[in-house]
């Protein structure tokens, strides 16, 4: 019904720099849902409401089809949306904690206590851009994968 070759070759290859192997693959896959004219002839020989069959059972299998796309890519939709909350939630939860800690800087300055304050809100900043930059370190590998 379809039409599907594949073709490997594999050489081996020395140069100056050492050995190694090379590989070239081939492959035609021809995913036809109908079979080809020489084939629907032959079967309509055999039986001639084969064809109404075999156009409804082609059109069940598109639609089949169809269906799982829209699907998948509905589930992808999703997963996006879902991520990209996640991504907002945490960049405004770190946003909240950067300001109370900075607020925090400031109350402890204005008690008095200058060291520890400015102490304070040097390691909040430090902390915050450890933060973010991880953040995107993590999600671009998780991209990668």
């Amino acid at each position: 019904m379809a039409k599907q070759t594949r073709q490997v070759k594999g050489t081996n290859v020395v140069s100056h720099q050492g050995k190694g192997t090379s590989f070239e693959q081939h492959e035609s896959f021809d995913d036809s849902l109908l079979p080809d004219a020489t084939e629907l002839a032959k079967l309509k020989e055999l039986d001639p409401e084969i064809i109404h069959w075999i156009k409804a059972r082609t059109e069940k299998e598109q639609d089949g089809r169809l269906d799982f796309n829209s699907r998948k890519m509905s589930i992808l939709e999703s997963g996006t949306k879902r991520s990209y909350r996640v991504d907002i939630y945490t960049i405004s939860c770190a946003f909240v904690i950067i300001v109370l800690g900075m607020g925090f800087s400031c109350f402890l300055i204005d008690r008095g206590e200058k060291i520890t304050g400015t102490v304070f809100a040097g390691a909040t900043i430090l902390l915050a851009a450890n933060s973010f930059l991880n953040f995107r370190k993590v999600k671009n590998n998780q991209a990668k994968k």
